[in-house]
């Protein structure tokens, strides 16, 4: 299956390299990258960090790449609550509706060549030669982007990641490259959705520049993917004393691996990492983490939380790593999750790896089952089993939601996840 795909893949890239107007520099870039992917292949269970992950079911499609079939705007609500997007990525393909004032995007063809000052291209930050996934995406994205906040955002940005899959198996490739200048803040919101009634794939790469004290939050939202793939690498650079918030919601899609690689590279800088994962029938969702300490006084945080039921799967790889010299780090990392049904698989893998000795670091990891005398209580209490499962479900995984930016976001993720859990609103209100 693999070796028909990149096959298949293979074909498509030389039919568009004959249409392409890129400039050379990207079109070698692009080369390179195929020619990595077709050398590694897709990973398999061999493969350390895909041990649990089974890529079989993504890979037995021939998925096309390449502009749209429409590029009408699906109707589609995305995340009931927010705003609609101020800019899309329709199977990768950017279509503004509003930025932000303050918000620059620009496109491959304008920051590739620059004159005497040169714009960083994509790829800075993830490895394009170790990685099939990025080597993929960095030689098919159809407009890699670059989007700069140079002052800060009073309300969070929504960017919409939507995969047409209408007439064929679709991969979608979103490819974005984001600044943040010295001294501000934003908000992003990564909402993503499926559309059509065929396969898709969305390959998604976002790398991210925080500049010295520059502040950010990242909410990767994945609650319309439906029965669809998704692959999201989140590669981050942090600068003197910038902080960096990441929440990741998983509560759909057939098979979702998160990526998630931080390097902090300045002193002082400090990283959040939040998970809330919902999985239910045969679902498998991965997350990966890897969080570098590469300068003095930097501190970091992890917290993922988990519900596996029925047939699903929920895989959790965090790698802590301190370099030598990173004296004065504190680090702490967790994964907690609940089995709800006998059929149900967690794994979790928690990670040190640490070349330093003045630091503080933590990590573990827990799973078992719904408390027992809790749910005695609370039926001692009048309230009727299934009802009080739920609470407890409820209480148990809503923890890396409390962290959230601004009281409206935090009620409408809670609402989201209450309404996963099939618990009544008015039961938490």
């Amino acid at each position: 299956m693999a070796a028909e795909l990149l096959e298949h893949l293979r074909e498509q890239f030389l039919r568009l390299e004959q249409t392409s107007s890129e400039p050379s520099e990207l079109l070698q870039q692009r080369r390179r990258a195929l020619e990595a992917l077709l050398q590694r292949g897709f990973p398999t269970t061999r493969h350390e960090d895909w041990k649990y992950t089974s890529l079989a079911p993504v890979l037995r499609y021939r998925y096309e790449v390449g502009a749209p079939a429409s590029e009408e705007l699906p109707s589609l609500s995305m995340v009931q609550g927010l705003p609609q997007p101020q800019l899309w990525l329709l199977d990768g393909v950017p279509h503004v509706h509003e930025l932000p004032a303050g918000v620059e995007l620009r496109t491959a063809e304008r920051f590739a060549l620059n004159g005497a000052r040169r714009e960083p291209l994509p790829g800075q930050l993830v490895d394009v030669e170790g990685d099939a996934f990025v080597a993929l995406n960095t030689a098919f994205a159809p407009v890699p982007l670059t989007l700069t906040m140079r002052e800060s955002l009073p309300m969070p940005m929504h960017i919409g990641v939507v995969t047409q899959a209408d007439a064929v198996p679709r991969l979608g490739q979103p490819r974005l490259l984001m600044s943040v200048a010295s001294g501000t803040s934003a908000a992003l919101i990564f909402s993503f959705a499926h559309h059509g009634a065929n396969p898709s794939l969305t390959n998604a790469v976002f790398e991210l520049l925080l500049q010295p004290n520059a502040a950010l939050d990242v909410l990767l939202w994945q609650d319309g993917l439906a029965d669809a793939f998704a692959v999201t690498t989140l590669a981050a650079r942090l600068e003197s004393g910038a902080r960096l918030r990441v929440w990741t919601l998983s509560f759909s899609g057939a098979l979702v691996r998160n990526n998630v690689y931080i390097r902090l590279a300045g002193g002082a800088a400090d990283a959040q990492l939040y998970g809330v994962t919902m999985a239910t029938g045969q679902r498998l969702v991965d997350h990966h983490t890897r969080v570098e300490h590469e300068a003095e006084g930097c501190s970091s945080n992890q917290l993922y939380k988990s519900l596996a039921q029925e047939r699903a799967t929920v895989n959790f790889t965090g790698r802590i790593y301190v370099h030598p010299g990173a004296q004065r780090t504190n680090a702490y990392q967790a994964h907690r999750a609940l089995l709800l049904s006998t059929q149900a698989t967690v794994n979790a893998r928690p990670q040190l790896e640490i070349y330093a000795d003045d630091v503080r670091c933590t990590h573990g990891a827990a799973v078992g089952n719904l408390d027992e005398q809790a749910l005695f209580y609370l039926r001692s209490r009048g309230i009727p089993e299934a009802q009080a499962r739920k609470l407890l479900l409820y209480a148990f995984v809503r923890e890396p939601l409390e962290a959230l930016p601004s009281d409206a976001l935090r009620e409408l993720a809670e609402r989201s996840l209450a309404e996963h859990i099939q618990l009544p609103i008015e039961e938490f209100a």
